[in-house]
């Protein structure tokens, strides 16, 4: 029976003085012994001890200077040249050179084939050994107990080129500008994609896979948009209302409007609407707005008048507000799209969601479907990151009580309880809460925000569900963290003297910026000891600090979708998480916000298999191995999820090696030609 950490002592690799390997030179000489090995196979004998290293071998590879210019590929020298040869030796206007290649063409040339061939095989199985799965791999190929993973992971080798057969070769192509036709691919945009990855054998693969911890959910974004909308139906207290009227002048719907309008909620108790006044948003004169002072509408009442008011229209209110929701394909991709206008429609949709998620009933409705669908995507542990603010407004169902963040944590614990109660502890392993709050916050904000995180830690019904502090919101828009550097010290000094620990899990490097202060959250986060990072997406920009973060153990939580639509990255091919990998800096795999993206934890699996072509079963094993690591249960828990999960893998690998997920006989022989 293995362990969490046992399985990744690989990391890192080991120059010959024990230190990580940090540059392409210590490489050569740390894999040095890797090339013994590999030469052994390849020759069936040793090589010397005091054989020359790679980068020696490749310098004399076609070095001919220690052997003599054979005479004939000289020539006299052509009438009407001016040439003087120095130093005895030939110009290059005097030599033969067919006389070159057929020269050339000798024994000595097989003599270089057969060493380049050696020392090709030679390197490519020295860097196979400093992979971030080799160590996973090497377990999978020796040890009997993983034969099943081993042959589970041929199959998916084999799934992966049956998906793409079936269903991306096989699909109509796209048109794009003046007509152009592309194929689809796997691997280009998700939104392009989310549909047929649906369909592939590879995503039902993905979501029996037993997938560990989850670390990096914002809590009132991670169910699809109909589930909390559903609810806000029934409600008699919800009221909704937009910055501007979704009609003409003329009291016509206007297309313009329904698509730039910004379309808030909230439970409003009758005080409250009276002094707003009701308003009816399909009228000319509506006063609109986004603070306070905006007329409001009965939810009720809108669902009612929008059929009516769209007549001529094929779009429904479930479908049109949902839409307002979810990132749409040609928003995202379109061409004038940048990160900013990305962050301006998610804080948008961020501000939609809130009223619907912030009230008793849905709070706790949420809650229990949040992990009834952690179950559903087979995922063993969670830490959620709900927001804590003072200015915090979750309500009452009748709009009359405001609950404060003790009263969303006992919102959040006690159906967390009612749950396990409901499944003996038997599919959720379990749930942690990461402290969060803006980074827009004032210092004076913050502070007062660490001293509540650690009042929790300290309350004894609440400290065992703290798992950390994290400043959230748009990186470039916020305050960097050294801005909070003065609070941030403080607070670590109180936590040391209260005999407790809240580790600080950072949002930071979620930025294309170059020597920014935002693009500096990296450095801060490492000097004030991140345990995660979250997103990352920067640090392979900056050696020092990734590999100082490697020293210190400290692991990214990668969240490839959410960094593809927010405009870090226009496919997963281009994202930096592979770069950490081939430095062995550990990462885990998180959905960030799934709601707004339309995915779930399986889909963000997905593509991380998308984007790299040799990706196997054994590194979503490492991954997933990582997760459990570097999460905030305590050690004997740790222990004990680890044990619970590993047989839950093996069987999972049984599963597909058995053929559970293999494709039908006759599909591999009947899919369509694409058009």
């Amino acid at each position: 029976m293995g362990n969490p950490t046992h399985h990744s002592n690989h990391v890192g690799a080991k120059n010959t003085q024990g230190h990580p390997v940090s540059s392409l030179h210590e490489q050569w000489d740390a894999s040095d012994h890797h090339e013994k090995s590999a030469h052994k196979r390849l020759t069936g004998h040793s090589r010397p001890e005091k054989s020359p290293t790679f980068a020696s071998r490749i310098g004399a590879l076609f070095s001919s200077s220690s052997k003599p210019k054979p005479k004939n590929i000289l020539t006299k020298k052509r009438s009407g040249l001016r040439s003087t040869p120095s130093q005895g030796r030939a110009s290059k206007d005097s030599f033969d050179v067919d006389a070159l290649f057929a020269t050339a063409a000798s024994n000595e040339v097989q003599d270089t084939e057969n060493e380049y061939k050696i020392l090709r095989h030679e390197i490519g199985a020295a860097e196979a050994a400093l992979a971030f799965d080799h160590v996973c791999s090497q377990k999978a190929n020796h040890e009997d107990s993983r034969a099943n993973e081993l042959q589970a992971d041929k199959k998916f080798q084999q799934l992966r080129q049956l998906d793409i057969k079936l269903h991306y070769d096989a699909a109509e192509k796209v048109s794009g500008y003046q007509g152009q036709k592309h194929r689809r691919f796997l691997g280009d945009h998700f939104l392009s994609n989310v549909d047929l990855i649906e369909r592939t054998q590879l995503f039902k693969l993905f979501r029996a896979m037993p997938k560990g911890a989850h670390l990096h959910i914002h809590f009132n974004a991670n169910l699809l948009p109909n589930f909390l909308l559903d609810i806000a139906k029934n409600m008699d207290r919800m009221y909704v209302w937009s910055n501007i009227s979704l009609v003409d002048s003329h009291g016509k719907v206007d297309p313009t409007a329904l698509d730039l309008c910004r379309i808030q909620f909230s439970i409003l108790s009758p005080k409250s609407v009276g002094d707003r006044g009701e308003g009816d948003i399909f009228a000319s004169n509506y006063k609109g707005g986004t603070g306070k002072e905006p007329n409001v509408m009965q939810f009720k009442k809108f669902l009612e008048v929008f059929p009516h008011r769209h007549r001529n229209s094929r779009v429904t209110v479930d479908a049109w507000l949902q839409n307002k929701l979810v990132f749409q394909q040609e928003e995202t991709y379109g061409i004038p799209q940048t990160a900013e206008g990305a962050w301006e429609k998610f804080n948008a949709r961020t501000q939609m969601m809130k009223g619907l998620f912030n009230y008793k009933t849905a709070y706790e409705k949420y809650t229990i479907k949040c992990l009834e669908d952690f179950v559903d995507d087979n995922i063993q542990y969670v830490e959620i990151r709900p927001n804590f603010m003072s200015t915090n407004q979750v309500w009452s169902d009748d709009g009359l009580t405001l609950i404060d963040n003790a009263g969303i944590l006992d919102l959040i614990i006690n159906q967390y309880t009612l749950f396990q109660k409901t499944h003996r502890e038997q599919v959720i392993k379990g749930l942690k809460i990461i402290y969060c709050t803006p980074r827009s916050f004032t210092k004076q904000q913050v502070h007062d925000a660490l001293v509540e995180c650690l009042k929790f830690k300290l309350n004894p019904n609440y400290g065992k569900y703290i798992a950390g502090f994290d400043l959230v919101g748009e990186e470039g828009m916020g305050h960097p963290l050294n801005f909070f550097m003065e609070e941030f010290i403080l607070f670590k000094k109180a936590c040391a003297m209260a005999g407790t620990e809240i580790p600080f899990l950072f949002h930071c490097g979620e930025t294309l910026d170059i020597g920014t202060d935002t693009d500096g959250n990296l450095l801060d986060a490492l000097l004030l000891g991140s345990k995660r990072i979250g997103h990352g997406f920067a640090l392979p920009r900056h050696p020092l600090i990734m590999e100082q973060m490697k020293k210190q153990n400290v692991c990214v939580e990668v969240c490839p979708i959410s960094n593809e639509i927010l405009g870090l990255t226009p496919r997963i091919s281009g994202h930096s998480v592979y770069n950490l990998l081939a430095n062995n800096v550990h990462c885990t795999v998180s959905t960030d916000n799934g709601t707004f993206f339309r995915s779930r934890l399986s889909h963000d699996f997905y593509q991380i298999m998308a984007g790299k072509s040799d990706m196997t079963l054994h590194g979503f094993r490492q991954l997933i191995e990582w997760s459990i690591e570097h999460s905030c249960m305590e050690s004997d828990v740790k222990q004990q999820v680890y044990q619970d999960w590993e047989k839950m893998w093996n069987h999972f690998c049984k599963r597909v090696a058995d053929g559970e997920f293999d494709y039908p006989m006759n599909a591999t022989t009947s899919a369509p030609n694409p058009q």
